[in-house]
């Protein structure tokens, strides 16, 4: 390499870190404000729950507060769903800013390497890169799932706690023991929530015995969970390596959630199958289906959701597909190269 081809390459390698500084500190700057929205949203929401609970109470007692509390509590939850919006978009902003850094860094590091070092692989860089992001991701929808489900369950117990006191102090010991069995019975559908949370964390199925067995294990408690019709379909499913398997189940799993947010208890399909080269894992539900490009006009950008189960299935080289129009429910589809 000449002398001036080797002050070429010092130029860029300098052009490069100090773009990657001004960018890391813009990215700081950003988990900043979006860690500050968190904390005030998780505020916000337990102020929510509180008054909730305490509505509810009152509402049930007929005590005069109880109209105060209802304005309240419509106050609190426009508050709380502005403040969504707020996360949702610096988190958007910190992500692009990731992303921007990272293919920036995957530059900086083929520059920084001699040409036939191995560890200069754009893809394993990345690799590496969208490992810390989905781990960052996995943390904020176990947030909001955990959010939606067995804190739901523990504010209704404790509602229920507060009027077990009550009636104790009165001495209505009839009314206390129909009262005790509902927060018996509350109590028991947090613990089972939980316990699925756990299981869904870690299937210890997927290591042990495979992707096939993980996704029969899921789709027949998630039938028993919600009540729906799963039809699960499997053909010609090989061992593949851990963090294939991880991503498929992952998606399988996102589309399942999502048939349950939004196919109004319709049936779901879910197949895995080898056609030639290809593993094909398809999730479809007869719901009322979509427009995802109307969405995306109205919203300035694809579900979460989506984004993530597209991310994954690129991270892997698998294609990524989602077929959905109104009226003609929804099908996610995933096809895995196996060469």
């Amino acid at each position: 390499m000449t002398v001036a081809t080797t002050t070429l390459m010092e130029q860029a390698r300098t052009s490069v870190v100090d773009l990657l500084t001004q960018l890391r500190s813009m990215i700081e700057t950003a988990q900043q404000r979006d860690s500050q929205l968190t904390v005030q949203l998780r505020q916000a929401e337990r102020a929510l729950d509180e008054v909730t609970t305490q509505r509810t109470f009152a509402v049930e007692r007929n005590l005069p507060t109880a109209a105060d509390l209802e304005a309240r509590e419509r106050e609190l939850r426009q508050t709380c769903t502005g403040m969504v919006r707020e996360v949702q978009e610096a988190q958007r902003v910190r992500k692009q800013l990731d992303q921007l850094v990272r293919q920036i860094d995957m530059s900086s590091g083929v520059l920084s390497q001699a040409p036939e070092d191995e560890r200069a692989d754009p893809w394993a860089l990345a690799l590496r890169s969208q490992v810390v992001l989905g781990r960052e991701e996995e943390r904020v929808r176990l947030a909001r799932e955990v959010h939606d489900g067995p804190a739901q369950v523990l504010a209704n117990s404790l509602m229920l706690s507060e009027q077990c006191r009550s009636l104790l102090r009165d001495q209505r010991t009839e009314q206390l023991g129909v009262m005790l069995e509902r927060l018996c019975s509350s109590t028991r559908e947090g613990l089972h929530e939980v316990r699925q949370f756990i299981a869904d964390l870690r299937p210890g199925q997927l290591a042990e015995q495979g992707l096939l067995v993980a996704l029969q294990d899921y789709t027949r408690r998630y039938h028993d969970l919600y009540n729906v019709h799963v039809n699960f379909e499997a053909d010609g499913v090989p061992r593949m390596a851990i963090e294939v398997e991880i991503v498929l189940y992952r998606i399988a799993q996102e589309a399942l959630q999502n048939a349950h947010k939004h196919a109004r208890g319709a049936a779901v399909y879910v197949q895995l199958v080898r056609r030639q080269n290809y593993l094909l894992l398809t999730v479809r539900d007869d719901g009322p289906g979509f427009d995802p490009r109307a969405i995306a006009r109205r919203t300035g950008r694809e579900s979460w959701g989506l984004t993530s189960m597209r991310e994954r299935a690129e991270l892997i080289g698998a294609r990524f597909r989602l077929a959905s129009q109104p009226g003609q429910g929804t099908e996610v589809s995933v096809a895995f190269p196996l060469h």
